[in-house]
């Protein structure tokens, strides 16, 4: 069956420029649009070892699974202004300028933060739009926003805005292959 792999023409690899990545906000006003995102890290899963050593022999056993935060490039146009916009969701999230006593004291929180970046999902598409791969950050936050770095009179790149986002874990929502069938990942004991 390998063998039929490239002479197949039904048979087309996922790649790498077929995506969208979105973000589902408090409000679902498109305040940070698909169009924007220029490049995003798929999830990574980590399986962290522990190894117990008997004599002169070294034993290892699988320990606890761990999520990569994943990082997002976005081209900033003008309007819509992803910087405010980024800023608006750490500011709905509980940052707050150390203006007054009053607001010196509000602080970040996931709950907040949940509510306000929403649903964080990753899409990879085929040739004709249709999704074949989703994935969705359960539980997403901002750990980093670059604004752009630095600025320069000799360049003419676009200005992009860099965001971190870390996440409890990432569930594979749909293949094309599977459809709506869960991994064991998602099945109950």
């Amino acid at each position: 069956m390998a063998s039929l792999f490239w002479s197949d023409v039904k048979t087309d690899p996922k790649r790498r420029f077929r995506f969208e990545l979105g973000f589902t906000n408090r409000t679902n006003n498109d305040q940070i649009p698909v169009w924007t995102i220029k490049t995003a890290m798929k999830p990574k899963a980590n399986v962290s070892t522990i190894e117990h050593q008997y004599i002169d022999h070294v034993f290892k056993y699988p320990g606890r699974v761990t999520w990569d935060p994943i990082t997002v490039t976005l081209v900033d146009p003008v309007e819509p202004d992803l910087c405010w916009a980024f800023l608006d969701v750490l500011g709905f999230a509980g940052y707050k300028y150390p203006t007054t006593s009053t607001q010196a004291k509000f602080s970040l929180s996931k709950e907040r933060f949940a509510a306000t970046l929403g649903s964080v999902f990753i899409r990879q598409i085929d040739d004709e739009g249709k999704e074949i791969e989703k994935w969705e950050l359960v539980n997403p936050f901002i750990t980093s926003v670059d604004f752009g770095g630095a600025l320069d009179y000799a360049a003419d790149d676009m200005n992009e805005v860099t965001v971190e986002v870390t996440y409890d874990w990432a569930r594979l929502t749909y293949t094309q292959q599977h459809r709506m069938a869960p991994t064991a990942a998602a099945s109950n004991v």
